[in-house]
């Protein structure tokens, strides 16, 4: 019933819950938390699993000391507080198995709505290509040569990308440039050197991942630092920003 209630949620109302972002980002955000929420589930169920044979190692010890004590003729009280132990073992090992078995279904139950978000992700992208908008917001970049490491906002009108940066080493600027084709060029102009190189990437979807990825040719060669190299940017989800 659940599985069946995340399907509707996810092809009926969706789009008018997210009218304000593309509606397979918000899909990918929603299967993010199921992914969260199931992570937490698969850890419980560990845990469970190693307390229910915990559980179940007491219940055998102390079965069998009530059969030993009672071929030695231990007293009735005596008897009775063990069989009072033990029933305590039984009851503890039951509600250890028994939440085993909630926690089961519910990532059963996680699995097939993360599979239908999957689907229907795919089933929008088969209809109507790329996100409107795959460019605007908040990327995690790498330059290499360097491994200088930072954030890129980036916002996309029609054809034309503009946007800020600030990298390790207390790089900071703006880049300017064009989308078309899914090819990225930019113009990184930098706080401190002015026009400073220019970035050629290429946009790659892969399931719920939005990568930049491509290569870079320094304008200012006098300048002592490295000619051209590579560099990668990863949009950055709502829920990381």
């Amino acid at each position: 019933m659940k599985t069946v209630v995340r399907a509707m949620f996810v092809v009926a109302l969706a789009p008018s819950l997210f009218a304000s972002q593309p509606v397979t980002q918000s899909l990918r955000e929603l299967m993010k938390v199921d992914q969260a929420l199931l992570d937490q589930d698969v850890a419980q169920y560990g845990d469970e699993r190693a307390q229910l044979q915990e559980a179940w190692v007491r219940l055998q010890r102390e079965s069998a000391d009530l059969m030993q004590a009672q071929r030695q003729g231990e007293s009735l009280e005596s008897l009775q507080l063990r069989d009072e132990d033990l029933r305590r073992a039984e009851s503890e090992l039951m509600m250890h198995l028994h939440t085993m078995q909630q926690v089961r279904r519910s990532i059963l139950v996680r699995m097939a709505a993360i599979a239908i978000t999957e689907g229907e992700i795919s089933r929008l992208r088969q209809e109507v290509g790329v996100d409107e908008d795959p460019i605007s917001g908040t990327w995690r970049v790498v330059m290499e040569p360097g491994g200088h490491e930072g954030l890129m906002s980036l916002q996309l009108n029609g054809t034309l990308v503009q946007g800020t940066y600030r990298l390790t080493g207390d790089w900071t600027g703006s880049v300017r440039g064009t989308l078309v084709a899914e090819k990225v060029r930019l113009e990184r102009v930098d706080s401190q050197m002015g026009f400073a190189a220019i970035l050629h990437g290429r946009l790659q979807v892969r399931g719920e991942t939005i990568r930049l990825q491509g290569s870079w040719e320094a304008t200012q060669l006098a300048s002592g630092l490295p000619a051209s190299g590579t560099w990668v940017a990863e949009r950055v989800s709502e829920l990381e920003e």
